[in-house]
């Protein structure tokens, strides 16, 4: 039997453009490219079959410097694990690779240009220290694509404001992204959509402006508001109730997916945040910022909806999931992956569209217990990767090639 193996570079050519058109990530084509020269041959590179992001938007919201022009800009999750955890035991990083994973969050810019964020924060990431590397070989770590968060900026480098939630669809290497459409929650709970080379967006719902959060879910676009109902986006951009109202008397919805089941997380907060007229303004913590301090989090309820039945179910125990609230995305991961990070928690930041810091904490749902999460002590997952720990958080870029090297500016 061994005799009729065939090794992976000497499979029939007219094979490779099957399995390499079967990829759904942008690391898994880096990937397949960089097996060998007739694999890399067999398929074109990523960014030739998928444009480029930024993409040319209309801005949802008009700013004082009549900046009307937008760019949809990709970010993507990351979790990276050492192939060998003892192969740097004599080195003085050794301990940096004690974890057995951590979350790396990467936003394209443009061709060959990325930079590093902080996973739950919109953040980024400079890495000036003497311990980063000025070349990172990411062969010599495992990577799997967690998450796909997306944003609107400017030009200038600003991003819109008052955005809460964006989403694409379809969002796969061999569709162009100039035939997506892209959903968003912005202005306080407006729910509207856009294409590229639209001249504006156009509201998907004109009477109610109180939505929370929206997601692609098995193929379709959802979103929910602040009484928890959930709505599906037909194909005509319509929406049809979906759920029946959560009727939890949380300040914010999030929509989660974990293991093909959606989940909604109320937030509850210490108090209401302030609010002005929400078509001109939503200022969601800005105005106590200002006043006071920004709301914190008290408690945290999970729901599951279950489809069969039509109906809510409380959830008091993620087992060995826990769910991460980021501040332009949220999504799950697997506790015993990631070294200090506990099981059945919900990890979040006290102002959930604050950029002024990490503050990160985690609640446990078994105990409705909030604890400060320590990025030395059982918080490697939220911070910079464990080598580029201690270092300042500002912006930095670094240039990739598709031979999955990355060099730190």
């Amino acid at each position: 039997m061994d005799d009729s193996r065939v090794q992976w570079s000497d499979l029939p050519p007219e094979i490779l453009p099957i399995i390499g058109k079967s990829l759904e990530t942008y690391i898994d084509v880096l990937r397949f490219r960089s097996v060998c020269r007739s694999w890399r041959a067999s398929l074109p590179p990523f960014n030739i079959v998928s444009s480029l992001l930024p993409l040319d938007l209309p801005s949802p919201i008009f700013t004082a410097d009549h900046l009307t022009d937008a760019l949809l800009i990709r970010r993507v999750i990351y979790r990276l694990s050492p192939l060998d955890h003892q192969h740097s035991s004599d080195s003085a990083s050794s301990s940096s690779f004690a974890a057995e994973g951590w979350l790396a969050k990467v936003e394209s810019t443009k061709l060959g240009t990325m930079r590093f964020l902080h996973p739950l924060s919109t953040r980024y990431v400079k890495y000036d220290n003497e311990v980063f590397r000025k070349e990172v070989n990411l062969l010599d770590f495992r990577i799997y694509e967690v998450a796909k968060s997306y944003t609107l900026g400017y030009i200038n480098g600003a991003l819109v404001p008052r955005i809460t939630k964006v989403v694409m669809f379809p969002d796969c290497p061999w569709i162009d992204v100039k035939y997506c459409t892209i959903v968003a929650v912005y202005a306080g709970g407006k729910l509207g959509f856009a294409k590229h080379g639209d001249y504006k967006w156009t509201l998907i719902d004109d009477r109610n402006f109180h939505y929370d959060d929206v997601i692609v879910y098995k193929g379709q676009f959802y979103a929910v508001d602040r009484w928890g109902t959930i709505f599906w986006i037909d194909s005509s951009m319509r929406l049809v109730q979906f759920s029946p109202p959560l009727c939890g008397f949380g300040n914010q919805k999030h929509f989660v997916e974990s293991d093909d089941e959606l989940y909604v997380v109320d937030r509850f907060l210490d108090k209401e945040p302030l609010l002005w007229n929400a078509d001109i303004f939503h200022i969601h913590w800005l105005n106590n910022l200002i006043e006071d301090s920004p709301p914190k989090v008290i408690d945290f309820k999970v729901h599951r909806l279950d489809q069969e039945w039509g109906r809510w179910v409380e959830v008091r125990n993620l087992g060995n999931q826990s769910f991460v609230l980021g501040n332009d995305c949220c999504f799950s991961v697997s506790a015993p992956k990631f070294e200090g990070v506990k099981g059945s928690c919900i990890y979040f930041t006290h102002a959930p569209r604050s950029t002024l810091g990490y503050n990160t904490h985690y609640f446990e749902l078994k105990y409705k217990r909030i604890a400060k999460a320590s990025i030395h002590d059982n918080e490697p997952i939220f911070g910079p990767p464990p080598i580029w720990l201690n270092l300042e958080a500002t912006q930095y870029e670094e240039h990739a090639s598709d031979n999955l090297h990355v060099s730190a500016c």
